[in-house]
């Protein structure tokens, strides 16, 4: 595997990692493999490392090249300039398939709270579309949207027939993002005819990322299921893509 990191926007701090993974060879079974892109959370305020290498760490070792972009936040969180940060990694991805054996066809994306919303909107509204979704503890009404910017995409009523397929976890007390914002993004999607997988824990705190010892101090205080998301997301997105990864 290499990893290189790619400067999109100097002044404002934007960077894609890209991990990739080898094939051919030894992998003789993989011409290409399907890919992640990773967005943190962090209130558009930061990029969590919490919500970064770990979670690639999860996509990595079940086959997917992996990229986690570290957007727009803080004074230059201005909307839309996180997800002008998207689609420019998207195009990018793209346009460096060939070089990183990039299936084009089964790029998903996975975000966290506000990287969440990042994702949704990646789902709904951007030119950029991926082929599936991962949305964990997602900013996603307009309610909690507005605490962030006034002028950010509500989600929830984003939603249309052209939405693509989206995995959904949170737990049911976070008291940071109101589990309103998951019940009303997966009754629009139903709404809408848009296939989804949501799994709402009972207890467990904001940003749990991969809900074990390595990332949560409390993590022995959360629900024992929490940390079952990341082999479920995996598991869908196999359905969702089609396994072996044999690419084209």
């Amino acid at each position: 595997m290499k990893a290189e990191e790619i400067i999109l926007n100097e002044k404002r701090n934007v960077k894609l990692t890209a991990y990739i993974q080898k094939t051919g060879g030894e992998f003789s079974n993989i011409n290409r493999r399907p890919a992640v892109i990773v967005l943190p959370g962090g209130g558009y305020s930061f990029c969590s490392d919490r919500e970064a290498d770990p979670i690639a760490l999860v996509y990595l070792g079940a086959g997917f090249q992996v990229f986690v972009l570290r957007y727009s936040v803080a004074e230059h969180r201005e909307w839309r300039n996180p997800l002008d940060d998207y689609e420019q990694a998207y195009r990018l991805i793209i346009e460096n398939s060939e070089e990183w054996a990039v299936d084009t066809d089964r790029i998903a994306v996975i975000g966290f709270s506000a990287g969440g919303h990042l994702a949704g909107c990646a789902a709904t509204v951007s030119a950029c579309k991926p082929n599936a979704v991962i949305l964990g503890y997602p900013v996603l009404n307009r309610e909690t949207v507005n605490r962030y910017s006034s002028e950010a995409t509500d989600v929830v009523a984003a939603v249309d027939a052209n939405t693509c397929p989206c995995f959904i976890f949170a737990s049911r007390n976070d008291n940071t993002v109101p589990i309103e914002n998951t019940v009303e993004f997966l009754t629009a999607l139903n709404r809408h005819g848009i296939g989804y997988e949501c799994h709402i824990y009972s207890d467990a705190p904001h940003g749990f990322s991969v809900a074990d010892e390595t990332v949560n101090a409390n993590a022995l205080d959360m629900c024992s299921r929490t940390s079952h998301w990341t082999s479920d997301s995996v598991a869908w997105l196999k359905e969702i893509f089609g396994f072996p990864f044999a690419g084209k």
